[in-house]
C-alpha cells in the first residue's frame, strides 16, 4: 500500500476560503447572539478578571474585588478588558466581544490550516463545522468571560507556526511561534507546557546540526520566558508567592487520570449520543444495551485511531515527509505533554495550574490540536490506495 502521489485536484480556492470565513463569522455571530440577552457567563475567575480591570481603570492599581493585588493569573486578559474600558466599552461587554472574536478566529485559522494540509475539501469543511459547533466545548467557554478562548487561539497559532518552521524552515515562522507562545503564557500560566513542547520539538528534529537546533530552541524558549519571569518576579515581590496562595486539590493521581479519560471520551462520543443510540436500538428491536456499551464504543474508537496511525506510517515509509505525520507531530506532542502535566500537577498541587480538581475547561487547550491531528490522520488514511490492482 502507498499513499497516492497523483496531482492535486483542481479547485477554486477563493470560494472555498470564503466558505471557511463564513463559518468563522457564523461562529462569532452565534456567541454574540447567545450572550445578547443576559450577557456572557460570569464565574469566580471572571469576577477576578473584571474587578481587576475596573480597579485598574479607576486608578486603584492592579487589584481584584478583595482589594488585594492580583497575582492569581497572568495580566493579558484583564488588560484587554481594561483596554475595552479605555475605548468606552464596559469590561463585561468587552469580554463578551473578545471571546466571541477569539472563537471566530479559532475557527478561521483551523479551517485555513486544514485547507492547506488536507487533500479532501469536504473533510476540511466537516472538521471546520465541527469546531464551530454550537454545543461543543469551544463554544461553551467562548460564551463566558474566561481566558480559555484566547489561550486556545494563541496555542493553535503557535503550534501552526511551529509546524511551518519544522516543515519549511524560515526564521519568521519561528519568531511568530515564539510570540504566540508568549501571548499564551501571558493569558494562562499553563502555557509553560507550550514552551516545553516547542523546545523539545526543536531539539529532537534531525536535519540541522546540534548547534543550530540549540540556537532555535533558545530563541523560541527565551521570548515567552522573559515576560513570564517578569510577571512571576512581580508576584513574588508583592505577595511572596509566584501565583497566589493555593492549597492541595485532594485529588489522587488515579482520580486525576480518571477525570481526564472521562472528559476525553465525552468529546469523542458524548454520553447523550450513546443514550440516544441505545434508545433508538430499543425502539427498533426491543433490545437494551448493556452498561458497558458506551465504554466499548470509546475503546473501539481509540483502537481505530491507533490502527490508522500504524497504516499511515507504514504506507508513507520512504515517501515525501508531507505524506507522513510530520505536520501534526507538534500537535500530538503538545497534547501528550499537556495531559501528563495536568494529570500529575493536580495531585501535587503545583501552583501553576489549579488548587482544586480537574475541570473540563482545563483540558480545552488540547481539544483543537487533537481534533486537527485526528482529521489530518483520517485524510491521509483515506488517501491511501491499494497497489497492484
Amino acid at each position: 500500500m502507498s499513499i497516492s502521489t497523483d496531482k492535486k485536484r483542481p479547485f477554486r480556492p477563493a470560494p472555498f476560503t470564503l466558505l471557511i470565513v463564513f463559518l468563522a463569522g457564523l461562529g462569532t455571530a452565534h456567541i454574540l447572539v447567545r450572550t445578547a440577552t443576559y450577557g456572557a457567563t460570569v464565574g469566580t475567575d471572571s469576577v477576578s478578571f473584571l474587578s481587576t480591570a475596573l480597579n485598574f481603570l479607576a486608578g486603584e492599581g492592579w487589584r481584584d474585588f478583595t482589594g488585594d493585588l492580583t497575582v492569581g493569573g497572568p495580566p493579558f486578559f484583564p488588560l484587554l478588558l481594561a483596554v475595552g474600558g479605555w475605548v468606552g466599552i464596559e469590561p463585561l461587554e468587552a469580554g463578551r466581544w473578545i471571546n466571541a472574536t477569539a472563537f471566530g478566529l479559532t475557527i478561521l485559522v483551523a479551517g485555513c490550516w486544514l485547507r492547506s494540509h488536507l487533500r479532501s475539501r469536504w473533510l476540511t469543511l466537516a472538521a471546520t463545522a465541527i469546531i464551530a459547533g454550537p454545543s461543543l466545548p469551544l463554544s461553551e467557554l467562548a460564551s463566558a468571560v474566561m481566558t480559555e478562548p484566547l489561550f486556545v487561539l494563541f496555542t493553535l497559532l503557535a503550534l501552526m507556526q511551529l509546524v511551518a518552521f519544522l516543515q519549511r524552515g524560515g526564521r519568521t515562522s519561528l519568531w511568530w511561534a515564539a510570540v504566540f507562545t508568549a501571548l499564551a503564557v501571558l493569558t494562562r500560566y499553563a502555557g509553560v507546557v507550550l514552551i516545553g513542547a516547542g523546545v523539545l520539538m526543536l531539539l529532537v528534529r534531525r536535519a540541522p546540526p546540534l548547534v543550530a537546533r540549540l540556537k532555535d530552541a533558545v530563541v523560541f524558549g527565551a521570548i515567552p520566558s522573559i515576560p513570564l519571569a517578569g510577571v512571576l518576579t512581580r508576584n513574588w515581590v508583592v505577595s511572596g508567592t509566584l501565583t497566589g496562595p493555593r492549597g492541595g486539590s485532594g485529588q489522587s493521581l488515579f482520580d486525576s487520570l480518571s477525570r481526564v479519560v472521562d472528559v476525553l471520551r465525552e468529546w469523542v462520543i458524548p454520553q447523550d449520543a450513546v443514550e440516544w443510540f441505545a434508545y433508538l436500538l430499543w425502539r427498533a428491536t426491543g433490545l437494551s444495551t448493556p452498561d458497558w456499551f458506551g465504554s466499548l464504543l470509546w475503546a473501539t474508537t481509540g483502537l481505530v485511531v491507533v490502527a490508522m496511525v500504524v497504516v499511515v506510517v507504514l504506507s508513507g515509509h520512504g515517501k515525501s515527509p508531507s505524506f507522513g505525520l510530520g505536520p501534526v507531530l507538534p500537535f500530538g506532542v503538545f497534547a501528550a505533554i499537556y495531559l501528563v502535566f495536568i494529570v500529575v500537577i493536580v495531585p501535587l498541587a503545583v501552583p501553576f495550574v489549579v488548587h482544586w480538581g480537574i475541570l473540563a475547561r482545563f483540558l480545552l487547550p488540547v481539544y483543537g490540536p487533537l481534533l486537527l491531528a485526528v482529521v489530518f490522520l483520517l485524510d491521509r488514511f483515506l488517501s491511501i490506495e491499494t497497489t497492484g490492482r
